[in-house]
């Protein structure tokens, strides 16, 4: 009988055997691939959603802070509807924008009183 070689605690077989089988790892069904893809798919809308409302919460943060110096409803109002629309879209800074806006547009009336 041979000897087998060692070669760094690495047995080499002196005889040829398929052991595809034991390694072999079943394929996914469709369903499972369908649901990956979908998966897939909404991650990615997800992204380009996200990226989408990116843009116009900037737009919506810096017309709610211009706001605060010049045109206050005007302004306030319009970096409102345009960070709810950032907002839906999953941006957080149209979150922002909405809460700045509000309080531009409130602040004055307030301050009004005291004039």
């Amino acid at each position: 009988m041979k000897r087998t070689k060692r070669r760094d605690n690495i047995i080499l077989f002196p005889f040829r055997e398929e052991v595809a089988s034991e390694f072999h790892v079943p394929a996914p069904s469709r369903r499972i691939i369908k649901r990956r893809r979908s998966r897939q798919g909404d991650l990615e809308a997800g992204e380009r959603k996200k990226a989408g409302g990116t843009g116009l919460g900037v737009l919506g943060l810096i017309m709610s802070l211009l706001a605060f110096f010049m045109m206050p409803v005007a302004l306030g109002i319009s970096g409102f509807i345009v960070g709810y629309i950032a907002a839906m879209r999953g941006s957080g800074i149209g979150r922002w924008a909405m809460g700045l806006a509000v309080v531009a547009v409130v602040l004055p009336l307030f301050l009004r009183v005291l004039y």
